[in-house]
């Protein structure tokens, strides 16, 4: 996996990924970007609740588990030090489908944290990665 990162000007940046698609990183205005794309950390958690999303919808597929709608809420508070770093992530599943499937989603989340997600089990060496389920 490979990804090819062009500086563009002040503190924004293009990312250029093996896959061909290209993603926009700029800072705040206070540290010299133009709030052109995301912060590099945002993309940090973003990309792993994109792992853990996949591995969810995945599995109930698998399993032939339905869902309606699949929303995840990824929330990471950072220390006050610098560099600033992120100190836990929170991620909250919100998912339509049948209560009787709550066991199986659990089993499905708690599987992609800890044995699936490439990103969750990176991070979660050195963060603690916690997570709520609410089903509607």
């Amino acid at each position: 996996m490979k990804t090819n990162i062009e500086w563009i000007n002040g503190v924004n940046f293009s990312a250029k990924t093996e896959s061909g698609n290209k993603i926009m990183m700029d800072g705040p205005v206070d540290s010299g970007g133009n709030n052109n794309g995301a912060r590099p950390t945002e993309l940090l958690i973003s990309g792993m609740g994109g792992c853990t999303a996949f591995d969810i919808v995945s599995m109930a597929e698998t399993k032939n588990i339905k869902i309606e709608n699949f929303n995840l809420e990824v929330e990471a508070e950072r220390t006050k030090t610098k560099p600033s770093l992120i100190s836990k992530i929170h991620c909250t599943y919100k998912i339509k489908s049948e209560e009787k499937n709550r066991d199986n989603l659990e089993k499905f989340i708690k599987l992609s944290l800890k044995k699936q997600c490439s990103c969750c089990i990176v991070l979660g060496k050195a963060i603690d990665i916690s997570y709520s389920l609410e089903l509607y």
